[in-house]
């Protein structure tokens, strides 16, 4: 009878623990949703990095443009212009005295131990006429903070030789690809 009682007591402290667990819920998953990769995935600065292209580097800066964002100007029907690109340039400042006088015109603006570091501008060329326009300019802080944003139609000027501006330009007609 003590046999009996010992084989009942001890297959209920092996049975107890396993009731005794809460039943986990079984979350959904999709099997196709799955990647296949030997490369670590890229953080958000490394994706920042990789998404713009240096053109040229000068004194005053590196300028870098994002070749995605190429593309016609559309109207307000959304007809895209033949001779008309847009372009999101980036100009990373490194001459000294820019950076003191972007410092000094955005103080006000700047918190302590902030300071102006690079600007975007997004620019719309003329690709016959080889005249271009600014039509958004946003500058910002080395952390990645916007201090001064202007929007504006743009005034056309003639794209001065040996410029990031003209760089750009021959980069636009040799690599059209949207024509």
């Amino acid at each position: 009878m003590y046999k009996f009682l010992t084989v009942i007591l001890l297959s209920w402290l092996w049975i107890l623990p396993a009731a005794a667990a809460e039943p986990q819920e079984e979350q959904a998953v999709d099997p196709w949703a799955f990647e296949l990769s030997v490369q670590p995935k890229k953080t958000e600065a490394e994706l920042e990095v990789e998404r713009w292209t240096l053109l040229m580097s000068s004194e005053t800066g590196n300028y870098l443009f994002e070749y995605d964002s190429i593309k016609p100007v559309e109207d307000a029907e959304g007809n895209k212009s033949k001779n008309e690109r847009q372009v999101l340039m980036r100009t990373v400042f490194k001459d000294t005295k820019v950076l003191e006088q972007l410092n000094k015109n955005y103080a006000a603006k700047l918190e302590t131990g902030e300071q102006a570091a690079y600007c975007d501008m997004l620019l719309v060329f003329d690709l016959r006429k080889q005249l271009y326009k600014t039509v958004q300019t946003k500058v910002y802080t080395g952390e990645g903070r916007i201090i001064d944003e202007r929007s504006g139609a743009g005034i056309w000027k003639k794209v001065p030789g040996q410029s990031f501006a003209d760089t750009l330009l021959k980069f636009l007609l040799k690599n059209d690809k949207h024509n």
